[in-house]
């Protein structure tokens, strides 16, 4: 690719010979590419820059340019954002995916898959480095861990409130979750600090971490009995105490927000009832259907711990209109939020807050005469709603909550899965994504739809519709805006990774294809693996270069390199109202990283490898632990002190923390001083 690329850069050198600024450009060009090219092979092989390139010049009127080869070693930086690039496309695309279809081939339980196998994709980066670390000693797997609890806490968390809509806020978040994860992650970081504080790691340190990630397993797989177990005997301790029961901060209201066993309403309306179940067994989608959706946002954290959830969708000319309202004829319905998506919305005037399912896709919004000042602001959104206005809209329940709006025109396309015939997938372009993200709504039959008459219906008229759509809107090539152009040139410079995996691991996506998933399992491994040895020879080229410690790159660079990616999918989650969901899948990945990124490729060594205790030295590695509590303790003060819940300006307040917490490591590091700055 170096060469084609000089070679292009040479004929339009000699084409644009007698306009010298383009021929500066042009020779410009050749020389970065020669100079990205000797610093992948200086990555790849180790050699060192040949002495004799000191100056490169140009012929025919050109002046000479002449060029310091010291210059050369800021290519370490685009490498490595390439090279961490390159994992989360990886893990995402391919990695992430697989896990999922071997979690549908053996009918693994979502909590249990996403708590495992789910949590060992999310952690797919971390791992991969560590692994590495088996043949290639490095700190930086460490160091990526303990810094990405770091970075997963404050900046994920950070972001995703940030990008919460303002109906949404501020963000309730359930209290067993949020104590649970908190609390696992307190005792991650303890048990690391015990395993490494002598340098060495033994099998039984393995052992020790791999029961943690049993146990987190376990729990996470019983959340909703032990929610409702702690809900009752808190009710009970509540009664006999005569503790006031209502009020901000009260024993109540702690309990009220309890994940599991809180009840939407003790009576649901006979008419919402009627129309639900009428809907259940509705094969017209023009009239609604309630339909299993789930939605996979192609991101490791995200995807991690999604389930189905019963909608009711109902198909227009242009556009696609879901309900937000959540099941009403479930026995004592539980609201497991920050994993089901289900959200607080604190902006329904008709009972000043209500409990109802996050976007699919875009922000929900209301249709009602109490939000109708809402309504002009998002007349575009919602003009389907307006126009053709499905037959539930004035029904109770169905009127309370929100709905959501999916123009055909963003659905790419829909493909039913394999020979699954109670399988539909729609493949939707976020609207209010400026990236593009590329969302897919997996669609199942209902309960006792056992022939997929329901799904097939909806495929028929889905196609029909989305055909009447293109043809309705064919004209000429739209003009490609300043982002779109800039982003040719990324997806230029991605095509050597996307073209390479592409051709050597099997698409899970095709269900021909779906039977391989051993084959992409491994080929994904060694992918991560060879990207994972590229960063660790980079940050050695980084330490070597600039005198920077490894130490320092782990806990920065390379926990925020592979953390990154999840920043811009929490928020598109957020932008649903699913912020809740963000936070526990940030806090919950933190608990894996120790528990499964660290602990499997430990467990390997120390069995099959050393066969027994082999040493990892961590400098500094108390203050590390340190930071890593210390900087828990802003986002558990404001949960708590705001009523168990985060405002608005809490996102900047975690920021700032994490802005804190890198000048800190740099003082640290320029200072060589582990309690800068007291020293």
């Amino acid at each position: 690719l170096v060469l084609v690329s000089d070679i292009h850069t040479m004929f339009l050198f000699r084409t644009i010979r007698s306009n010298e600024f383009a021929g500066r450009a042009a020779v410009a060009c050749a020389v970065g590419y020669v100079a990205w090219g000797l610093g992948c092979f200086h990555l790849v092989w180790g050699l060192e820059v040949p002495a004799f390139i000191t100056e490169v010049s140009s012929t025919d009127e050109l002046d000479t340019v002449t060029i310091d080869v010291s210059t050369l070693r800021w290519l370490w930086w685009p490498i490595i954002l390439y090279l961490f690039w390159g994992m989360a496309h990886v893990c995402d695309e391919y990695f992430v995916r697989t896990i999922g279809i071997i979690t549908n081939l053996y009918s693994i339980p979502d909590d249990v898959a996403g708590a495992t196998l789910m949590a060992l994709g999310c952690n797919g980066p971390e791992m991969a480095l560590n692994t590495i670390a088996i043949w290639n000693p490095s700190n930086i797997g460490v160091g990526a861990v303990v810094g990405g609890e770091v970075f997963n806490v404050l900046v994920i968390i950070g972001t995703a409130v940030l990008a919460t809509p303002q109906m949404y806020l501020p963000v309730r978040l359930g209290t067993f979750c949020f104590a649970r994860d908190v609390g696992f992650y307190l005792l991650s970081v303890i048990v690391l600090y015990f395993v490494l504080s002598d340098g060495q790691v033994t099998r039984l340190d393995s052992l020790l971490m791999l029961a943690g990630a049993v146990l987190y397993t376990v729990i996470v797989t019983y959340s909703s009995q032990l929610s409702s177990l702690f809900r009752r005997e808190g009710n009970r301790l509540a009664s006999r105490s005569g503790t006031p029961r209502r009020g901000k901060g009260s024993l109540q209201a702690l309990l009220d927000d309890m994940d599991e066993g809180e009840n939407l309403d003790d009576e649901p309306d006979p008419e919402t009832l009627y129309a639900w179940n009428k809907a259940m067994k509705s094969s017209h989608p023009t009239k609604g259907s309630v339909l299993g959706a789930r939605v996979d946002v192609r991101n490791r954290l995200m995807d991690r711990g999604h389930h189905y959830d019963l909608r009711y969708f109902v198909l227009r000319d242009d556009a696609i209109l879901v309900s937000t309202l959540v099941n009403p004829i479930e026995d004592s319905v539980q609201l497991q939020r920050g994993t089901s998506g289900i959200v607080f919305d604190h902006d329904n005037h008709v009972n000043d807050a209500s409990w109802h399912h996050g976007g699919l896709v875009n922000q929900p919004v209301y249709y009602s005469p109490a939000h109708s000042t809402l309504f002009r602001s998002e007349s575009e959104t919602l003009s389907p709603l307006v126009r053709d206005p499905p037959a539930t809209l004035h029904v109770p329940g169905f009127k309370d909550a929100p709905w959501e709006v999916i123009p055909l025109e963003d659905i790419v396309y829909c493909e039913r899965a394999g020979g699954d015939i109670q399988q539909l997938h729609l493949h939707v372009c976020q609207r209010d994504s400026n990236l593009g993200n590329l969302i897919t709504i997996e669609l199942s039959s209902p309960t006792g739809d056992t022939h997929g008459a329901v799904i097939e219906a909806w495929a028929c008229e889905l196609r029909e519709a989305l055909l009447a759509q293109r043809r309705k809107y064919v004209g000429g090539r739209p003009d490609k805006t300043n982002l779109k152009l800039a982003m040719d040139w990324v997806e230029w410079f991605q095509f050597p990774v996307k073209f390479l995996v592409a051709r050597t691991i099997p698409d899970m996506d095709d269900p021909k294809k779906q039977h391989l998933y051993a084959v992409s399992f491994i080929m994904s491994m060694a992918w991560l693996a060879v990207f994972a040895y590229s960063v660790t020879i980079a940050c050695d080229g980084i330490h070597r270069d600039f005198g920077i410690s490894t130490d320092i790159l782990g806990f920065t660079v390379a926990a925020a390199g592979t953390s990154f990616p999840n920043v811009f999918s929490g928020m598109c989650v957020a932008r649903q109202g699913k912020t809740s969901m963000a936070v526990a899948n940030a806090l919950g990945a933190n608990v894996q990283n120790v528990f499964l990124a660290l602990a499997v490729p430990w467990t390997i060594q120390s069995f099959f490898v050393s066969r027994g205790p082999f040493p990892m030295g961590v400098s500094n590695l108390l203050p590390a632990v340190l930071e890593c509590v210390i900087t828990l303790i802003p986002v558990v003060l404001v949960y708590i002190s705001c009523g168990y819940s985060m405002p608005w300006w809490s996102g900047f307040f975690f920021l700032a923390t994490y802005a804190v917490y890198v000048i800190f490591s740099l003082g640290q590091e320029m200072t060589n001083c582990p309690t800068w700055p007291l020293c």
